[in-house]
């Protein structure tokens, strides 16, 4: 069993989101994402499932040709293969769940 203390690694910076891992394994990856209003990561894709955890704020999550806006509670996830990005629009904070490991 391992505990991980994510209220404890939150740390927006002023010119850039700020994500890092905050588990990896042979099977999935979790990341932390901290960004400013505005900030965000344009579209991409992963050969992985892509799964978004909202912790704080809110943000709009994108995909092709759509958007959806998300807040606290709310699981947003991608099939492999799907293009997947965000734009926050108040301080948001988010764990995203990569698997099977890219």
């Amino acid at each position: 069993m391992k505990k991980i203390d994510i209220k404890a690694q939150i740390e927006f910076m002023p010119d850039s989101k700020n994500s890092f891992l905050v588990f990896d394994s042979d099977e999935a990856r979790l990341a932390l994402f901290c960004s400013e209003a505005g900030q965000g990561v344009s579209k991409c894709c992963s050969t992985s499932r892509v799964m978004m955890t909202v912790l704080e704020g809110t943000g709009k999550f994108l995909t092709e040709g759509d958007e959806i806006e998300a807040g606290p509670g709310s699981v947003i996830i991608w099939e492999p293969g799907e293009p997947h990005g965000y734009i926050a629009k108040t301080r948001l904070v988010f764990l995203a769940t990569i698997a099977p490991r890219p």
